[in-house]
C-alpha cells in the first residue's frame, strides 16, 4: 500500500466533508476525533467513526485523542483491518507510546488482525515531544512516522512562546531536530504538519518548498485545494531526477575503469555522492 505523504484532515463529525475527501485526490485522509470535534460529541462521533471506515474506499487514518479518559475508547472503537493508522496527538513520553501500542496489540490479537498492522504516526507538538522524539520513535515497532507540528498558533508555537514566520527561524530547530532523529530511527518516510493560511497558495508553496528542503516527504493538510500544491512541491523535478540520473551513470562508467572519485560537471563524485543519487532514484 501506498504511503499517505499528502494527506487531509476531515473532521470525525463531518460524514458530508469524509464523502467528498477522496475527489481531491490525497494520499489518505484524517478522520480526526481530537480538536475538530466538540467534547459533547467525541463519544459519538467515534462509535459512528468505526462503522463508517469499513466502507471507505481510500486509506484512512484517525487522530485519536491522547487523553487517558478518552484513549483506549476511541482505539477500541477504530482499531480495525480496514484502518491504515492511528495519529497520537501531543506525544511526549515513551511511556505514551507504550501504552498507545499495548492497547493496539492486544486489539489486533482480539479482531484476528495481523501484529502491527495498524500504524502509529507521532504529532510532535510539544517541547517535550521535540526533546524526546527519538527515543518515542523507537518505542514501538508499529511507529512509522512523525508528523511535525508546524501549524502557526499551533501547539508547539504556544509551548514555545515563540513567534512565527514563513522563514520559520522561530521553530526551525525543533523541525529539523525532528527531522533528524525520524531519520535516525529509520523511519520509513516523516511528515510535516498544517498550514493554517488556507487562502495564501504562494505561502504555502514557501513553506512546503522549504520543507522538501530540510528532507520532509510530505504533510499533512487541512484544505483541499492545497493538495495539488503540496504534491507538486514534494515530488521530485524533472531536473533533479535527470541529474541523479546522469551522476549515477556517470560514476558507474568510471567505476568499471577503476574509478572511485570523478569530476562530474565541476563537482567531485565519489561513493558518498553516488550513494546519495541512488538513494534519491530509489524513492521516486
Amino acid at each position: 500500500m501506498a504511503k499517505p505523504l499528502i494527506t487531509l484532515y476531515t473532521p470525525g463529525n463531518r460524514k458530508d466533508l469524509i464523502a467528498k475527501a477522496g475527489k481531491f485526490k490525497p494520499d489518505g485522509i484524517v478522520l480526526d476525533l481530537e480538536d475538530a470535534v466538540p467534547i459533547q460529541l467525541k463519544a459519538q462521533t467515534r462509535d459512528e467513526l468505526g462503522e463508517l471506515i469499513p466502507t471507505l474506499d481510500i486509506v484512512s487514518l484517525v487522530r485519536v485523542n491522547s487523553e487517558p479518559q478518552y484513549l483506549q475508547k476511541d482505539l477500541e472503537a477504530v482499531v480495525g483491518n480496514n484502518l491504515y493508522g492511528i495519529c497520537l496527538p501531543m506525544a511526549e513520553t515513551v511511556d505514551q507510546i507504550v501504552v498507545a501500542d499495548k492497547i493496539m496489540t492486544w486489539l489486533e490479537r482480539e479482531r484476528g488482525i495481523e501484529p502491527d498492522k495498524v500504524k502509529l504516526l507521532l504529532l510532535i507538538e510539544t517541547a517535550l515531544g521535540v526533546r524526546n522524539c527519538y527515543d518515542m520513535c523507537v518505542a514501538a515497532k508499529r511507529v512509522e512516522s512523525i508528523v511535525f507540528g508546524s501549524a502557526q498558533d499551533g501547539d508547539l508555537q504556544r509551548d514555545l512562546r515563540s513567534d512565527f514566520s514563513i522563514e520559520g527561524p522561530e521553530i526551525m530547530y525543533a523541525r529539523q531536530k525532528s527531522l533528524l532523529d525520524a531519520r535516525a530511527a529509520k523511519l520509513p518516510y516523516v511528515l510535516d504538519g498544517a498550514f493554517s493560511d488556507i487562502k495564501n497558495e504562494d505561502t504555502l508553496r514557501r513553506d512546503c518548498t522549504l520543507s522538501k528542503r530540510l528532507g520532509y516527504n510530505g504533510r499533512t493538510l487541512i484544505y483541499p485545494g492545497h493538495i495539488a500544491i503540496a504534491r507538486e512541491c514534494y515530488a521530485p523535478s524533472p531536473k533533479e531526477v535527470a541529474h541523479y540520473q546522469a551522476v549515477v551513470q556517470a560514476f558507474e562508467d568510471a567505476e568499471k575503469q577503476g574509478l572511485a572519485a570523478i569530476n562530474y560537471g565541476g563537482k567531485l563524485i565519489d561513493y558518498a555522492m553516488y550513494k546519495k543519487a541512488k538513494s534519491f532514484l530509489e524513492i521516486i
